[in-house]
């Protein structure tokens, strides 16, 4: 049913009820969850090891180096661990088989209930009939992040070459058979064969195309390979690996159970074997060798590395459905921490200067491309899928002419039925193009791998997007801040802005970017970012680049590369946001799935936690606190100013009634100082009395409310003495209490007749505070935001990272000291765009 339209107030102009409507709009007090737990939560937990700095300056290795040393570290101390109680090594945070019904290590924190609801929205328009209640967005809901998801390749079920793996909607469901370990599973299992290779890899049942896509990018470089996977023990069954992730590295390690595609024999129902002959058939046809794993897996029968380093890749975001879908520049950027740019191939200016990039890819640069359209395959090859571009070389043929050729693999490692999955086009396996001379030159052998050669041009026109990831040495400086930011409605450059100072001249890599939330899916909330910057001098004369993705679903960073000379530059970004209101608040996910899977929520929200805790990102539940202290304080503060005023007040009717006694009473009497006076006097004065009274009692149950919370607290140390000491501390509450009561009863006996004037100055004092007191009780008026709709309070996390041949290199945060120094961030004066 639809909402009724709110009737138009004709008594206002125009322009009140536009600006009504846009106070309607925003959150007047915008701010981000940035704990999904608050402090109290952690009060019993060791701190971390390692507190985030506001901005940090190393070596691009040291972080690398640091993740390395801990993750040979924890494989030490299981190693030791195991081989005193004599067992192999089960990982308690990422255990496959007794997480096995429950599916946390499978599938995400709201899997369930966004698959309930895609089914449910199916049956309405089952039952409303077809064409009579389609909803939008049903196909997909939210934006596409991944190159699987992309509007240009609307990517259908199955053309990712998955064997068991079914997507209903935008979730991935995962059924495995069963869980074993490497040596149940393998006749002989070896890490490697004759070394890594991309020859090696074959996509499973998961939707990880693109971070396959990167392995395959990287496999021929044994140099890359062994920056990650670090450390590893195959007799205890423990592997240790290191991925960067946010700017840092991190170590992680797994233990070598794994996911079979079929279940065990007998699992679900029972069947007569007496001899197991049946049993051994069953686990030696279908529960053997790498063809048995219901994820990826290696073509050689025996080889383990892959599906082992997949499996660590999924534990450090959660489980194996985060690792569904993305861009091939992020796998390749989060193993060996490089910066990845996408190039779109119809936009390349100079194809030469690509070209020597390409060539030199055993160098400085790695590249992966992935193919696009709104056909489901471009010829033999499947859209919406990522690819590996493993060499590039240029080559003379028989006639003398130079030929430009791209070695290009596809991770499924194989054709399909229907024979999709490689080129088929000029120079792909059998074209005439092959002959004798070519196939001994190229060293090139006809097969079904997955593997194909086609032209530079041809790449080119085929694949729309490439990926370019620059890697770093120990030659490399970076240095980062981060901070956060409001983002408006309206698109245009901050007036937060970054600062980088460069000591020595050359060239310099400027990535911003945003917390990468593949870590804490199911939290990610309404918006998304999409980051754009410039890069100016320090005087804002001349602008040196500007930045935008290629696309707006690819917007995890931006980064441009150049040479800068010595001097003070800076950075301006510019955040745009797109909103989903189908998509949960973090807050609702944390209040359901606190019931709902308490488990899960502990795994995704303390990862949350881990990546807001940057230097320079405010701690809210800190802040939240600091409020409430603040709060509690003036409270306080007003009983001190509300108890000196009633004394003040009753002074001055003591003193007037005391004046009217001595104008009435006839000459040569005397005042009654013996404290009886009037019956009226008495009864004021019981009054006051009583109200001292109930303020002490009061203070008096404070007291004690304070000290019970604080004996809880003491309970696990001192448990037998806690009632005594309870007691005895009421016991002196109480006493001093009910002796100041009687000293302030004793006070105002006295206090009746020869009471000194108060000064004048005190008299301004208390007026002043009594003032003040007011206008601390004039609280900001609370917003009625119209029901059914929810504000406009988009938050975003952003850092910069700036890498340097420069060991001095800096970089700082600033804002502008005025509106006017604000508004010169403004780069025109034009409308924005239509794409913006």
């Amino acid at each position: 049913m639809a909402t009724p339209a709110k009737k138009k107030d004709f008594n206002k102009t125009p322009q009140e009820l536009v600006t009504e409507f846009w106070d309607q709009f925003f959150v007047k007090k915008p701010g981000k969850v940035t704990r999904i737990f608050p402090r109290s939560l952690y009060e019993t937990l060791l701190p971390p090891s390692q507190p985030q700095g506001v901005s940090s300056s190393r070596n691009a290795t040291d972080s690398y180096q640091a993740a390395v040393k801990e993750c040979k570290e924890k494989v030490k101390r299981i190693v030791k661990e195991c081989e005193r109680t004599n067992e192999k090594f089960t990982d308690p945070d990422f255990d496959i088989e007794g997480d096995f019904e429950v599916r946390n290590c499978l599938h995400g924190l709201t899997h369930d209930a966004d698959l309930n609801e895609f089914f449910g929205e199916l049956q309405e328009l089952y039952d409303l009939g077809a064409g009579k209640g389609a909803k939008k967005g049903i196909k997909s809901r939210g934006a596409p992040r991944s190159a699987d998801d992309a509007p240009e390749a609307p990517a259908p079920e199955g053309s990712k070459g998955r064997r068991e793996g079914v997507k209903a909607g935008w979730r991935e469901t995962f059924t495995p058979g069963s869980v074993h370990r490497l040596d149940w599973i393998f006749e002989s299992p070896q890490w490697t064969k004759d070394g890594y290779s991309s020859s090696d890899i074959k996509q499973g049942c998961d939707g990880d195309c693109w971070w396959l896509a990167a392995v395959a990018t990287i496999a021929h470089r044994k140099d890359l390979m062994e920056k990650v996977c670090v450390a590893r023990d195959e007799e205890i069954g423990v592997y240790g690996f290191v991925f960067f992730k946010d700017g840092e590295w991190i170590s992680t390690v797994v233990d070598d159970n794994l996911y079979l595609t079929e279940e065990d024999y007998r699992h679900y129902y029972d069947e007569y074997d007496p001899t197991g002959k049946k049993g051994r058939k069953h686990r030696k046809d279908k529960q053997t060798g790498s063809g048995a794993l219901y994820f990826s897996q290696c073509s050689d029968p025996n080889e383990t590395w892959l599906p082992l380093l997949e499996k660590a890749y999924a534990k450090v975001h959660g489980d194996y459905e985060a690792i569904s879908g993305g861009w091939p520049g992020e796998g390749v950027e989060d193993m060996t921490g490089g910066v990845s740019s996408m190039l779109q191939s119809n936009r390349v200016l100079r194809k030469d200067k690509l070209w020597k990039e390409l060539v030199n890819s055993n160098g400085d640069f790695v590249f992966s491309c992935s193919a696009h359209g709104y056909a489901s395959t471009r010829g033999s090859m499947a859209n919406g899928h990522a690819y590996s571009i493993l060499k590039a070389t240029e080559e003379v043929d028989e006639d003398g002419k130079k030929v430009r050729l791209v070695k290009i693999r596809n991770p499924w490692g194989e054709r399909t039925s229907a024979g999709q999955g490689e080129w088929d086009g000029p120079w792909s396996d059998g074209s005439k193009e092959w002959t004798p001379y070519w196939l001994k030159k190229l060293d090139h052998k006809f097969g079904d791998d997955g593997e194909f050669w086609m032209s530079y041009q041809d790449m080119l026109d085929n694949f729309l997007y490439l990926y370019r990831t620059r890697l770093f040495d120990d030659k490399w400086t970076v240095v980062q801040q981060w901070t956060t930011v409001t983002v408006g409605w309206i698109a245009g450059y901050l007036n937060k802005k970054f600062v980088i100072e460069i000591k020595k001249g050359g060239t310099v890599v400027i990535v911003l970017s945003q917390l990468d939330e593949r870590y804490f899916q199911g939290l990610e909330g309404q918006y998304m970012f999409i980051l754009h910057f410039v890069l100016q001098d320090k005087d804002g004369k001349e602008q040196l680049c500007r930045v935008r993705p290629t696309l707006n679903w690819s917007s995890r960073s931006v980064s441009c590369e150049l040479d800068l000379e010595p001097g003070r530059y800076e950075v301006l970004p510019k955040i745009t946001v797109e909103r989903d209101t189908s998509q949960r608040m973090v807050e609702d996910v944390v209040t359901r799935w606190a019931e709902e899977n308490p488990a899960k929520l502990r795994q995704i929200g303390m990862q949350y936690d881990l990546a807001h805790a940057k230097g320079g990102v405010p701690d809210e539940d800190e802040i939240i606190t600091q409020r409430k202290e603040e709060k509690k304080k003036k409270e306080e503060k007003k009983k001190t100013k509300a108890k000196a005023k009633r004394e003040k007040e009753r002074r001055e009717k003591r003193k007037q009634k005391q004046v009217q006694i001595t104008i009435n009473m006839p000459e040569g009497s005397t005042v009654d100082t013996s404290g009886t006076g009037t019956e009226s006097d008495k009864k004021e004065e019981k009054k006051e009395t009583a109200e001292d009274k109930k303020e002490e009692e009061e203070k008096f149950e404070d007291a004690v409310e304070e000290k019970a919370k604080d004996d809880e607290k003491k309970k696990e140390e001192q448990p037998k003495r806690k009632e005594d000491t309870a007691a005895a501390e009421e016991k002196k509450i109480e006493e001093k209490v009910t002796g100041e009561e009687k000293k302030q009863e004793e006070k105002e006996k006295i206090e009746v007749v020869g009471e000194s004037k108060p000064t004048a100055a005190a008299t301004e004092e208390v007026e002043e505070d009594l003032s003040e007191d007011e206008e601390e009780e004039e609280e900001e008026p609370k917003i009625e935001y119209e029901e059914g709709k929810i504000p406009w309070n988009a938050v975003c996390v952003v850092g910069l990272r700036v890498y340097a041949q420069d060991a001095d290199v800096t970089v700082t945060l600033a804002t502008p000291n005025t509106a006017e120094e604000g508004a010169s961030l403004v780069m025109d004066q034009h409308a924005v765009g239509a794409t913006i």
